[in-house]
């Protein structure tokens, strides 16, 4: 019966100054605020991995403050099925379940778990609206160029997907990314400029551009100019790609820049087949922050010669190529309000909706049945989606570590600390045992 109970009211003092075995209080509440149903936790970590157990005291630990929460532990070498059916790529990835709603965290950490918390507690409805009307790419396709995969995985990560016909939708309101993915045809007049009031609503906008035939696209490439982004006329050749048993044609993308919110934790290499350069203008434009984000190896140029390339021919030529790397995406995020004089350029925002942002890429294929599950693909696109959608969801939580304090004493200090040990106690237990054998005298 004892051990019954010790089990079920199971419970942990931490004694440390700075509790840093202890939940932060952010985790807590948010442990709280989802008593209202069961909390389940799927763990993917190797059978015998030490941070499997130090992942499992943090689970005990979130119990104590949850009525219903369970976790269950999996090594996905041994469940490679199940693995599968849950989208789960590597090891040290945990689910979160809540009410229907899921959230996927690689490699978890209290902040990352408390973020996931807080998307469970707070949900948004965020839409993600998938242009059409241009050939692109369609989010219900399931052969390899289709988009099926990617759409499948928006949703899983609580995303609210759909398709709209920009010529006649334009962007809807409810919409907060729109994403053009590998469009074949030009856009018109209207197409651009609501693509342009959406950007100056605050919204965020994804091109997927793929390389066009030379003297097509002139569309694109005007609207990127005027967001600080230039489109190359060009395909990437990437001898590198044949080292890892790839096509010289899908060029290894593996240098980011740490700066921006996309990739200044992301390090899996990504894979971009059929891309053109993608890389910011050297023009000015103050009202515009405008990151490069991802380039492609050392080995690697953008080959301007698209009928030999054609052909099957492809070498580097001094002058006219661009060597490598070579950047295939870009960020442009708007910073403060321009002139709203109407001589002034087409791209204004109103001060009251500060904050557009845009991501090129130079190839849409990376996203498709066929690509996305290639290395760090489908993190690279989520990472992007994330931060378009401006989900301001997150906690940061203190980092708590001990903090060393050297006991420093004073001579008075330290004279009665010496006597105390050396007299003392002594003294203490020879009156104690003394009282304890005159009492047991008596007695007898």
């Amino acid at each position: 019966m004892m051990m019954a109970m010790l089990m079920r009211f199971n419970y942990r003092w931490d004694l440390t100054r700075e509790k840093i075995y202890s939940l932060a209080e952010p985790t807590q509440k948010l442990l709280g605020e989802l008593k209202s149903g069961p909390l389940e936790i799927l763990a993917f970590y190797p059978q015998d991995d030490p941070a499997r157990k130090d992942f499992e005291l943090f689970l005990k630990e979130c119990a104590i403050h949850h009525p219903n929460f369970k976790y269950r532990f999996y090594d996905p070498d041994r469940v490679p099925s199940l693995a599968r059916e849950l989208k789960v790529k590597e090891a040290y990835t945990v689910i979160l379940r809540f009410r229907g709603r899921q959230e996927m965290v690689v490699r978890p950490d209290e902040q990352n778990i408390a973020t996931a918390l807080l998307k469970l507690a707070h949900p948004k409805n965020i839409q993600i609206c998938f242009a059409t009307g241009h050939d692109e790419a369609g989010i219900a396709r399931e052969d390899r160029n289709g988009l099926r995969f990617f759409r499948d995985t928006l949703e899983r990560n609580n995303y609210t997907v759909h398709e709209i016909i920009l010529s006649r939708d334009q962007v809807p309101a409810a919409c907060q990314v729109v994403v053009l993915a590998g469009p074949h045809r030009e856009l018109d007049q209207g197409e651009t400029a609501s693509l342009k009031k959406a950007f100056a609503e605050g919204k965020g906008i994804l091109f997927m551009v793929d390389p066009m035939d030379p003297g097509t696209g002139l569309a694109f490439n005007n609207f990127m100019q005027e967001f600080g982004v230039v489109l190359g006329s060009d395909v990437i050749v990437d001898k590198m790609s044949r080292m890892v048993g790839g096509d010289f044609l899908v060029p290894l993308v593996n240098q980011y820049v740490t700066g921006h919110p996309i990739t200044s934790d992301f390090n899996l290499p990504t894979f971009f087949p059929v891309a053109r350069s993608v890389h910011p203008s050297t023009q000015l434009h103050p009202n515009l922050e405008v990151v490069p984000l991802a380039f492609t190896s050392t080995e690697s140029w953008a080959e301007t010669d698209l009928k030999t390339l054609e052909k099957g021919d492809a070498s580097f030529e001094v002058g006219r190529d661009l060597p490598g790397p070579i950047c295939v995406s870009v960020a442009a995020e708007s910073r403060k309000p321009v002139s709203q004089d109407p001589q002034a350029p087409s791209l204004s925002i109103n001060s009251q909706n500060i904050g557009g942002r845009l991501v090129v890429t130079g190839d849409s294929d990376f996203v498709t049945n066929a690509y996305l599950d290639l290395s760090g693909n489908e993190l690279f696109a989520m990472k992007i989606i994330h931060w378009l959608s401006k989900d301001d969801r997150s906690v940061t939580l203190d980092v708590r570590v001990p903090e060393f304090k050297p006991l420093i004493l004073k001579k008075p200090q330290l004279l009665a600390v010496v006597l105390v040990a050396v007299l003392g106690f002594p003294a203490f237990f020879f009156i104690l045992g003394g009282t304890y054998l005159f009492l047991r005298h008596r007695r007898s």
